[in-house]
């Protein structure tokens, strides 16, 4: 029984806390009727080891993909439209202030010395215009939202020597909104 309980505390003890951490999701999703302008937030995108990447002045990048299927009851669903974007932060550490890149705004990048404000731009998406063609009045859609961190990419013998990067990463499920024009 004492080996049980010492393994078990040993166990414990090696587990990483980041697989305790909550998973990142989409969450706060608002949709107006066509035009179709969505708004979205990102619950636990930041761990210590993403806001430590992010403080070692490593451009680091959420990717945001949207996708628009119309419902079909009998054949597989039809893909209307998909979109995406990504949001990009870099730390500049002699002015110490981040600077944050929206593509969806298109607009220059945003400047901030406050580490929150940084991170609600990060993982906030507010108005995004998602415009497909046509809608047929009456069909069902389905608007799907997933958030996942741009992946680090090395030089083949550095991912070795970096293999912790890989834990940063990050994906949520897909978020489904239903919708009838």
């Amino acid at each position: 029984m004492k080996k049980l309980i010492i393994a078990l505390v040993f166990s414990i003890w090696l587990l990483p806390i980041y697989a305790l951490a909550e998973p990142a999701m989409i969450s706060g999703v608002a949709v107006t009727k066509p035009p179709i302008k969505l708004s979205f937030n990102v619950k636990n995108a930041f761990n210590k080891d993403v806001e430590g990447a992010v403080r070692s002045g490593m451009p680091t990048s959420f990717v945001f993909k949207v996708e628009l299927n119309r419902v079909n009851r009998v054949l597989p669903d039809e893909l209307v439209g998909e979109w995406e974007f990504r949001h990009t932060v870099k730390y500049d550490s002699l002015r110490d202030e981040y600077e944050i890149s929206l593509d969806e705004t298109g607009e220059k990048p945003v400047r901030t010395k406050d580490f929150n404000e940084m991170k609600s731009l990060m993982t906030s998406c507010s108005g995004v215009t998602v415009a497909p063609a046509h809608l047929l009045p009456g069909a069902q859609y389905e608007l799907r939202i997933k958030a996942q961190m741009d992946p680090v990419d090395l030089p083949f013998l550095l991912n070795y020597v970096f293999f912790f990067l890989k834990f940063w990463d990050f994906e949520t499920d897909w978020y489904v909104h239903a919708f009838t024009p």
